[in-house]
């Protein structure tokens, strides 16, 4: 059975620890939105930084009507590999990403959010060293930040990384699935 995962959560919430967990237990391959973004900023001689990134999303989500991200990103790597049936994305922002990807994907996709409290997402950003909390609060103001902190709401399933490890909550999701 082929399935199409997408993650969203706020920064710092653990979404690249799920997605760990989904790819050594369960055999999930990724599909990386930013590997892309940094490879087009890079192209155009310009800083591969957060700011720089969800510019070039921004922008790339106003000239293609947000289907960058199937059109640029998903589908090639898919279609290049139709062996490959458990595929993840972890950088949903958007709902209307996500809404594409349900009417391109219908069936396959799965869209789940990871949450934490905001105590714990900026201990956990702290802890990456990245920056300090001023650089958090600014980074959590950003419309994207909202946007993706939003999506639970259109999520098939909210999961709190407070109350389970990435691998519980691997767990779970692949149980949901398969009911």
């Amino acid at each position: 059975m082929k399935r199409l995962l997408l993650l969203s959560g706020p920064m710092a919430s653990g979404k690249t620890s799920v997605a760990v967990a989904l790819q050594e237990g369960y055999g999930f391959v990724p599909i990386s939105s930013s590997a892309f973004l940094r490879e087009q900023l890079v192209a155009r001689n310009m800083p591969a930084d957060r700011q720089h990134l969800q510019e070039l999303g921004d922008s790339l989500d106003k000239a293609t009507d947000f289907s960058w991200l199937i059109e640029s990103v998903a589908s090639p790597v898919i279609d290049a590999q139709p062996h490959i049936d458990n595929w993840l994305l972890d950088a949903v922002r958007k709902p209307r990403q996500v809404e594409l990807f349900k009417l391109q994907y219908a069936g396959l996709v799965r869209h789940v959010h990871i949450t934490a409290s905001e105590s714990v997402l900026q201990q956990r950003y702290a802890e990456r060293g990245v920056g300090n909390l001023a650089q958090y609060r600014a980074a959590v103001l950003h419309p994207n930040e909202q946007s993706a902190r939003s999506l639970a709401g259109l999520a098939d399933q909210a999961l709190d990384i407070e109350a389970f490890t990435p691998l519980e909550i691997a767990d779970q999701i692949l149980s949901a699935w398969e009911k």
